[in-house]
């Protein structure tokens, strides 16, 4: 990436996929994952589509550069989020822009407490590396898990999370100089002070 590519990524906008970022994305798709089973423009609009789903862009310059895709699976206590893709375009990879979908999403599974997985080649370091410092850990090991490479995948999670509490203010104390006075009433109704 030049230099000039690298003053850019200020000018990333981020916004939400839609039913017209399908091509963009199978293209995009293509580029990153080539023969190991590339999403088509069919299976993002499935993706899009879905209710269950959030759906993440960055454009540059209105040229989609980035996707993410998180799922949420379960109600309730039973809750659980799976990132179904990440991606970012490998002539603006290093700008960020993979972080900050990551942390998109993460928003969204912080408000709700709940747990997240993935899953991810092993060999693929700077994905891993990005994933553990968000707070992900290896589980588990798929093998031959993408086709046709055969390649490896490692499941990760990251446990649920909440996002910190507003303190609630406290109700002011009575001034020192304060004096509790009883208060009696008589057989009439009347109130008098001692």
């Amino acid at each position: 990436m030049s230099p000039a590519d690298r003053t850019t990524a200020a000018s990333v906008v981020y916004d939400a996929l839609t039913a017209d970022d399908a091509m963009a994305c199978a293209a995009l798709d293509l580029e990153l994952f080539g023969p190991d089973g590339p999403w088509s423009a069919a299976a993002f609009l499935s993706e899009i589509g879905s209710r269950h789903n959030h759906c993440f862009a960055a454009r540059l310059n209105g040229e989609l550069v980035g996707y993410a895709v998180l799922a949420t699976l379960g109600t309730g206590s039973d809750r659980e989020f799976e990132v179904h893709t990440i991606g970012v375009s490998e002539r603006t990879q290093g700008l960020g822009i993979g972080r900050t979908l990551l942390r998109q999403m993460l928003d969204v599974v912080d408000r709700e407490g709940a747990p997240v997985l993935l899953d991810v080649r092993t060999d693929n370091m700077p994905a891993r590396t990005m994933y553990e410092a968000h707070g992900f850990e290896i589980v588990g090991l798929r093998p031959r898990y993408y086709r046709p490479s055969n390649a490896d995948a490692y499941l990760m999670t990251r446990p649920g999370k909440t996002l910190p509490l507003k303190p609630v203010p406290q109700k002011k104390a009575a001034p020192s100089w304060t004096k509790t006075v009883p208060v009696t009433r008589d057989n009439s109704g009347e109130v008098a002070g001692s």
